[in-house]
This record gives structure tokens, sequence and C-alpha cells, in this order.
């Protein structure tokens, strides 16, 4: 085997090595991902406002109840015929207001089950990937240990790992006929930049981008709470 053959095959080794610990790392991305689908139920509670959302409809069955009360007492006007107008106001505010509140208590019972069952489910998934990553870490973590005893021609830390596609250069070019000495040439290069202040360290943004993420790692929901279609407000569909 050549030195630059040699080189080669490092490269390949040490190639593979990155693929395992972007495992790792995209496996940690989802498992931070999945966290913010977790939720304390009360916080789903408030988000789905169930005054609010029960006042407002009230505000309609007002009005449809105003409505047939007028309707009642253009027919039923004279003498104590008023007061039919009146009961059929009463009555349709009662009933609205009745079946309003079963409904938005049937949908707050329903936010609150699912809620549950999201928490549950994610917390389970979790787990699983937490197993999951141990076993990537210890995978990655082996694989690095055996890699040290594979290449003994430079240091397997970041520094040199990150770089060895310049390390190799050093050879295809020439200036290096030896691994040993393209690793030589490479520090020399590193020293360099460490005491001329060029070398920067890289910025990652660690802020989380859910829609991004979502499009990487899927919605982890969108299989929980799906049920049949069930009745409107009134019994309709």
């Amino acid at each position: 085997m050549t030195e630059l053959e040699k080189m080669e095959l490092a490269e390949c080794y040490i190639n593979r090595y990155f693929e395992i610990a972007d495992g790792v790392e995209v496996s940690k991305e989802n498992k931070e991902y999945l966290k913010i689908y977790i939720r304390d139920v009360s916080e789903a509670e408030r988000e789905y406002d169930f005054n609010g959302k029960r006042n407002k409809t009230m505000i309609y069955v007002l009005i449809g109840a105003l409505i047939f009360a007028l309707i009642l007492f253009a027919a039923f006007h004279t003498g104590f015929l008023w007061i039919i107008p009146l009961l059929g106001f009463v009555a349709v505010i009662i009933f609205g207001f009745r079946q309003t509140n079963k409904y938005y208590i049937q949908k707050l019972s329903e936010v609150r089950e699912h809620q549950k069952e999201v928490n549950e489910g994610i917390t389970e998934q979790i787990e699983l990937l937490a197993g999951r990553i141990k076993q990537l870490e210890k995978q990655r973590d082996d694989y690095l240990a055996a890699l040290r005893k594979k290449i003994d021609f430079m240091e397997l830390d970041m520094d040199y790992m990150n770089n060895i596609g310049q390390i190799k250069e050093f050879m295809v070019n020439g200036e290096a006929e030896t691994c040993e000495e393209a690793v030589e040439l490479f520090e020399s290069n590193l020293l360099m930049q460490q005491m001329t202040g060029i070398m920067t360290a890289s910025v990652h943004d660690k802020t989380m981008d859910i829609e991004k993420n979502k499009k990487r790692f899927g919605d982890p929901t969108k299989d929980f709470g799906k049920k049949p279609a069930k009745k409107g407000l009134f019994g309709k569909k």
C-alpha cells in the first residue's frame, strides 16, 4: 500500500466516523424537537378558550332567538298573546345555551384527552429515541477507539479529523511524500493560523426552527386522536 493509499483509507475511515457522529446529532435534534409537543393539559385548555367560543356562539343564539321572537310577535301581538313571543325567546335562549354548553364541554374534554394522548405518545417516542442515541453514541465511541489503532500517523482529534482532506492534499500536490510529512505540514499551517489569529471557530445557530424540523422529522402528532367524524353543535355533521 502506497502512502497516498494509506492516507485515502484513513480519510474513508474518518468520513465514516463523521457519518455515525452526524447520526447522533440528528437524533438529539429530533429528541429536542419532539419535546415541544409535550404540554401541560391546562395550557391546551387555555388555548382552546372554552368561554370565548361559547360566548361567541351565544351571540348567534341571541340573534336567532330575537328573530324568532319577532316572527311570533307579528302573529301573536294582541291581548295576552304577547307572552307567546316572550316565551319563545326565552325557550330558544335556554335551549341554545344548553346545547352550546354541552357541545363545547364535549370539545374541551376531547382537547384534554388529545393532549394527554399526545404527551404519552411523544414521551414514548422520546424514550425510544434516547435508547437509540445511547446505541449510536456507543457505536461512535467504539468506532473511534478502533480508529485510533488503525491510524497511527496523526492524532485523532477534531482539528486533524475535520481537515483530513487538506492533509491529503499535501500529498496529492507533492508537498509531502509520507503521511507523517503531510501531518507535519498541516501542524505548521495550523500553528501559523493560531499565532496570527486567522483561525476562527465555527458558530452554530442553536435556535430551533420548528417548521424546518417538521419537514425533517415529520409531525409526530398527526396520528394522535384520529376519530370518526362527529355530529356538530345541533346534531348535524
